[in-house]
């Protein structure tokens, strides 16, 4: 069976009132000395749990108590002003304490209080005051401390107001209650015409009213939520706004209303037809107001929640939903300005590009998608996983992680399982470079990426960590990079040739272009900055450069010796869609014709820019297009008919393995190629012949044409115009 339990602030309430009217009814003065001395001592046990305005409280129970024992042991009935200063210590620590209690942070709070008490201070003088005064003996009260309990009293009212309408809970109210029997006691002498001090004793009413005093502050002290604002902040409601809309208005007629006649009546009614316009005047602004306030707010919520917005698309990807390269900045130098080491992992995807030029980039986006969907599952073990554009992402690592297994798992977790997009399954690797960062170091970005580019010059789908030997050599790149700018400004880049010759007869029939720059007074290997070019984007001036010097000189010998002109392009010029013009231009300038200039491709840039309508230009145009290294790349013999091609130069891997005497296999795969560069109607040239006997192989094959150093090295353009001089005088003899 569930018994009820009470709270103790309800049982003081219930059992405080049943005692203070039962000691009414019997009389006796030491009782109630008990009662007063118990809430007292509660109050003073509360007070240790809650803030000062408890102490107040205490203090103003104490002084109480201390008065009515002073005049129980004193006897007789005291006179007027000793026994009203012995009350207003207990009524001014009231008024202190309620403030405490009653603050109302709520704008305006403190004027409708105010409104509100001023309206009951002219009902009571109208009523109350101005009727007691008539009386003859109203002299027996001291008139200053007439006026000292007419200021407590408005400042109890005006607390009781605040804490009752401000306040929904019960300490607040009980506080409230307690205010208002103090004044209610002194309403209650005046108005039962009462003179003397013996209401204020035991058995009289404003006594008893009194008592009930003790009785709400003690039960709102045991009240849980004793230690809390007693004062809330709510709006004025529809009913405070009638009560002060009234109290404006009534206030100025309770004088004419307890004095009728013309002389007040008529100012009364102005006045308080003034006030009522006044009052509505401003609850009219006020409500405009509260309207802006509210349109205002409203405003400001929606500029936050925009702002949280703008803020979240400025750190993020708007494809992949990771942070984006600024968030991953921010979040690097925050780690670079700590005290912790940290590391970065970048990982980009092998062949990407193939995807998009394939498929286009809606796959190519589906496809980011998918993959960032599996980079977000290492997330937990990383500060911030971001794409920082195209195929490349980032994991910044602050804590514990192993930064080389989490690399490892990252390249391994991209190429686990193909991606779908609608019927297909794309396959994808990926690589990835992590750099080591330090307090005070910046530099973790660059350092990750070459890392990122050592992976992928490694061949892919792998991973690399950076050492202080990948920043020498970018270093030596940005050498060879300002270098070759330089190059292109003072002339230091310039072309040697190597000729072509016919296999039967050893006669050069034409030459190819070697492009070679000095630097330093040194030599430069092209297989050092070539690369660096390509990287750059340098290649196509460096190559547009090339193809201006290799043909100006060029058209002087296919006029005297019939030759023609092979010159290497890459794929950053036939994606040039102004190429076409720029070597058409060239050869107008310099007289060569189109039919004596070949423009060499291997097979990675061919089939790399076959989509391009470059080549269909060149070809339209008469200039011819041969593959170099035929046989070393991925296009092979399997579809070499579908590719834009005139000539076909069999790499030098392939002449180099016939020894002599030559082995039959390795005779067999150059008469193949042979066989098969005569069905596409395409014609042949041996790279590398370097020995009398490979030379000697290649005429009985029939291969029409070859190069190498068994026919002469790249030389400068004076060397190879005295060989042939020297082959013209040979045929003319």
């Amino acid at each position: 069976m569930h018994i009820h339990r009470f709270p103790a602030w309800q049982l003081t309430l219930v059992g405080g009132s049943v005692a203070v009217l039962a000691l009414h009814a019997s009389g006796g003065p030491y009782g109630w000395l008990i009662l007063q001395a118990a809430g007292t001592a509660v109050l003073f046990r509360a007070a240790r749990r809650h803030r000062c305005g408890w102490w107040l409280f205490s203090l103003a129970s104490a002084s109480g108590t201390l008065a009515s024992l002073w005049w129980t042991v004193r006897g007789g009935e005291p006179a007027n002003t000793p026994m009203g200063l012995t009350l207003a210590v207990q009524y001014a620590l009231h008024a202190a304490a309620a403030v405490q209690f009653s603050r109302l942070r709520r704008p305006g709070g403190a004027a409708e209080a105010g409104a509100v008490v001023l309206a009951l201070a002219m009902l009571a003088w109208s009523f109350i005051v101005l009727p007691y005064l008539g009386r003859p003996g109203y002299r027996m009260v001291d008139d200053a401390l007439a006026v000292l309990y007419a200021v407590l009293d408005l400042m109890i009212l005006a607390t009781a107001l605040r804490a009752a309408a401000g306040a929904r809970r019960v300490p607040g109210l009980l506080v409230a209650g307690g205010g208002m029997l103090m004044i209610t006691a002194h309403l209650v002498y005046a108005a039962t015409a009462a003179e003397g001090t013996r209401p204020f004793l035991p058995g009289g009413l404003p006594h008893l009213v009194l008592q009930f005093w003790w009785v709400l502050i003690v039960a709102a002290a045991l009240h849980p939520r004793a230690a809390q604002d007693l004062a809330a902040d709510p709006a004025p409601g529809r009913i405070t706004l009638i009560v002060m809309y009234a109290a404006a208005v009534a206030s100025p007629l309770l004088p004419a209303i307890a004095n009728p006649s013309a002389v007040i009546i008529v100012p009364a009614l102005l006045t308080a037809a003034l006030c009522g316009l006044l009052l509505l005047r401003i609850v009219v602004l006020a409500r405009l107001a509260q309207r802006r306030a509210q349109q205002a707010r409203a405003a400001l919520d929606e500029q936050q929640v925009l702002q949280r917005r703008l803020a979240y698309r400025a750190g993020h990807d708007a494809l992949t939903g990771l942070a984006n390269r600024d968030l991953l900045m921010e979040h690097l130098g925050r780690a670079a300005a700590g005290d912790r080491p940290y590391a970065l992992i970048l990982c980009a995807l092998d062949g990407f590009k193939e995807i998009n030029d394939t498929y286009g980039h809606h796959v190519g986006d589906t496809v980011l998608r998918q993959v960032a969907g599996r980079l977000l599952l290492f997330a937990p073990e990383v500060e911030l996983v971001a794409r920082l554009g195209g195929d490349e992402f980032g994991f910044l690592i602050t804590a514990g992680t192993d930064a080389t297994g989490l690399a490892g798992r990252v390249v391994t977790a991209v190429s686990a399982a193909p991606y779908a997009v609608d019927e297909r399954r794309i396959h994808l690797t990926a690589r990835a470079g992590l750099a080591d960062g330090v307090p005070g170091n910046d530099a973790v970005l660059g350092d990750a990426d070459l890392a990122l580019r050592a992976a992928k010059q490694a061949g892919g789908a792998r991973t690399a960590r950076f050492d202080e030997s990948l920043r020498a050599e970018q270093s030596e790149r940005t050498r060879i990079a300002a270098g070759l700018r330089q190059a292109l400004a003072d002339g230091t880049l310039f072309m040697h040739y190597q000729p072509v010759v016919d296999a039967a007869t050893g006669r050069a029939t034409g030459v190819e272009a070697l492009m070679r720059w000095r630097r330093d007074g040194e030599l430069v290997p092209p297989g050092v900055f070539i690369p660096v070019a390509e990287q750059t984007g340098l290649i196509g001036a460096i190559g547009t450069r090339a193809l201006w010097l290799a043909c100006g000189q060029a058209a002087a010998w296919h006029r005297e010796h019939g030759i023609y002109l092979t010159v290497n392009v890459s794929t950053h010029q036939l994606r040039d869609p102004g190429f076409t013009a720029t070597v058409l231009e060239i050869l107008a300038d310099t007289g060569l014709p189109a039919a004596a200039l070949v423009l060499e491709i291997t097979e990675s840039v061919l089939i790399d820019a076959a989509d391009t309508p470059v080549l269909g230009e060149l070809r339209a145009n008469g200039i011819r297009i041969a593959i170099d290294d035929f046989g070393t790349g991925y296009s092979s013999l399997a579809y070499l008919h579908a590719l834009p091609v005139d000539i076909l130069k069999i790499d030098q891997s392939f002449i180099r393995r016939h020894q002599d005497p030559p082995r039959p296999q390795d005779v067999s795969l150059t008469r193949a190629i042979l066989e098969l560069a005569r069905s596409q109607d395409l014609l042949a040239v041996a790279e590398g012949v370097e020995t009398p006997g490979q030379a000697e192989l290649l005429r009985d094959l029939g291969c029409p044409l070859a190069q190498g150093y068994h026919f002469g090295r790249p030389a400068d353009a004076d060397t190879i115009d005295t060989l042939m001089r020297e082959h013209t005088l040979k045929a003319a003899v």
